[in-house]
Formats: C-alpha cells, sequence, structure tokens
C-alpha cells in the first residue's frame, strides 16, 4: 500500500506542480495583457491629450486672432470718424467762403473747363448768395471765350457751382471736389494725424 500511497503521493505532486506551472503561466499570461492594455491606455491617452492640445492651441490662436481684428477694426473706426469729421470740417469751412473767394473759384473753374460759347453757370444753395451781378461781370471779362448765363435754379443744399454746356457737366460743387479727393487726402491726412 505504501506503494499506492506514493504513486498517489507523486500523482499529486506531479498535479500540483502542473497546476503551480500553468497557474504561473496563466498569471504571465494575465499580467502581460494587463501590461499591453495598459500601454495601449497610455497611447490612447497621450493621443487624446495631443489632439485636445492642439485643439485648443487652435482656439487659443482664432480667439487672439479675433481679438486682433477687433482692436485693428477699432482703430481703423477711430481713424475714419477723426477723417470723417475733418472732411465735415473742410465742407463746412468752403461753404462759408467769402464772396471774393467765391468769385476767384468760379473764374478758375471757367479756365480750367475751357469752354467756349454759351455756359449755364448753376450756383449751389449755400453759394448763390455769394455772386453778385457786378462779380458775374468781372468773371465774364476774365473769361472772354465764353458767353456766361447764371441758371434760375439752384442746387439744393449744395455749395459751389455746375458749370453746363449742351451734355456737358462740370461738377465744381464742394461736395463733390471733396469726395473726389478724399482718397488721396485721406491717406495724407492719417500719416500727418497719427505719425
Amino acid at each position: 500500500m505504501s506503494d499506492i500511497t506514493r504513486l498517489t503521493e507523486k500523482i499529486t505532486a506531479d498535479a500540483e506542480k502542473k497546476y503551480q506551472l500553468v497557474l504561473n503561466d496563466a498569471q504571465a499570461e494575465i499580467e502581460k495583457q494587463e501590461r499591453l492594455k495598459r500601454s495601449q491606455l497610455e497611447e490612447q491617452l497621450a493621443d487624446r491629450l495631443s489632439q485636445f492640445e492642439k485643439e485648443k492651441r487652435a482656439e487659443m490662436y482664432l480667439q487672439i486672432s479675433d481679438i486682433h481684428i477687433q482692436s485693428r477694426n477699432k482703430v481703423l473706426a477711430a481713424k475714419q470718424a477723426v477723417l470723417d469729421e475733418l472732411f465735415q470740417e473742410a465742407l463746412s469751412r468752403l461753404n462759408q467762403m467769402e464772396a471774393g473767394d467765391f468769385q476767384a473759384f468760379v473764374t478758375k473753374g471757367l479756365q480750367e473747363a475751357q469752354f467756349t460759347g454759351e455756359v449755364e453757370l448753376v450756383l449751389g444753395e449755400k453759394s448763390a448768395h455769394l455772386l453778385t451781378e457786378d462779380a458775374l461781370k468781372e468773371i465774364q471779362q476774365a473769361v472772354p471765350t465764353c458767353q456766361l448765363s447764371l441758371a434760375q435754379q439752384v442746387l439744393p443744399r449744395k455749395g459751389g457751382f455746375l458749370l453746363r454746356q449742351g451734355d456737358i457737366e462740370l461738377n465744381f460743387t464742394f461736395d463733390a471736389l471733396l469726395d473726389a479727393s478724399k482718397e488721396a487726402l485721406s491717406l495724407t491726412l492719417l500719416q500727418l494725424i497719427f505719425e
């Protein structure tokens, strides 16, 4: 019986060894799987953090860009407001021109136009009081190549004048003259003001 007991003990010991080997292999496999899973999760976490960081950085750059655009727009609006105020002041001063200066302005306009023959002078409402009969005669003498006639109607809410000859019309209203030179003057004025 002792042989059976020994045989039983040997089978039990062998089974215990096999059990320990299988258990050790299983634990090693579980640890290997855990390390692999942990490494995959860490990789995913790093990828997600990197993606999140990229998105936040892009969002931050967009916000900075928006702030820059808003501040630039405010500066441009302030500059435009200053320019508008300057042009409004210039228009106001032109509309307050003295009679002698206005007469010289009309004479120079007629000379630059180089009309010959009949020319109709249409005055702006704000300038009509500046030109007398005597002033009109002096203008006519200064530009003898044309026969100047004063139109009955005036240009409402305008200062300055128009010259008409047939289908040709030259606009010397103060609004039009300022608008025509606004672009060139704006740059010069901005440089003088803001530098």
